[in-house]
């Protein structure tokens, strides 16, 4: 049997004059999601309906000293989630889930070199990475990134499942039955 998923979405884009962005909103309904579930005795596995809200917003804006010929590109994206059926024994973090994400660029000498930041947060870890790379373009078929993926946060402690998928391993201690 093969598995299926039930998915439902809306999505609309939309320009905002006075402050000069763009908009864009999506929603997506997704019915019985399986998650790992340390209470569940059976499999390991609940299922619960996911739901999810994206709003995403770009400006693109003239910063004249920084670059006077070329916009900077602002985005930041806001992506939330709601479990319906979370459980204290699931593996995910639930029962809302919020992360976002910004990144700025910018272009010179007619768009060959390229610097770009992206950072993203998640509210519920506490986690964020930071990347910012820089491009040059020699041709349209040709170009070399470089780059930095730094990624910071604190680890998280979740009751072991009853039947996991992986193996057991050797643990002692207060943290023995915690993942």
């Amino acid at each position: 049997m093969r598995a299926k998923r039930n998915v439902f979405g809306l999505s609309t884009d939309f320009a905002e004059d006075v402050t000069k962005t763009n908009w864009g909103v999506e929603f997506t309904w997704i019915g019985k999601t399986p998650y790992l579930d340390s209470d569940s005795y059976d499999d390991g596995v609940s299922k619960t309906d996911s739901l999810n809200l994206t709003v995403s917003v770009d400006r693109p804006t003239f910063i004249n000293f920084l670059n006077p010929n070329r916009t900077f590109f602002f985005n930041t994206q806001w992506f939330l989630q709601y479990l319906t059926n979370y459980g204290d024994g699931f593996q995910a973090n639930g029962p809302v889930n919020v992360l976002f994400t910004f990144a700025a660029f910018t272009g010179y000498y007619q768009d060959r070199l390229l610097p770009t930041m992206v950072t993203v947060y998640d509210f519920a870890s506490h986690s964020a990475g930071f990347l910012p790379s820089i491009t040059y373009r020699f041709n349209e078929s040709f170009s070399v990134t470089t780059g930095v993926n730094y990624f910071t946060g604190q680890g998280q402690y979740k009751d072991m499942p009853v039947r996991s998928f992986a193996p057991t391993s050797g643990r002692a201690g207060d943290k023995a039955y915690k993942d």
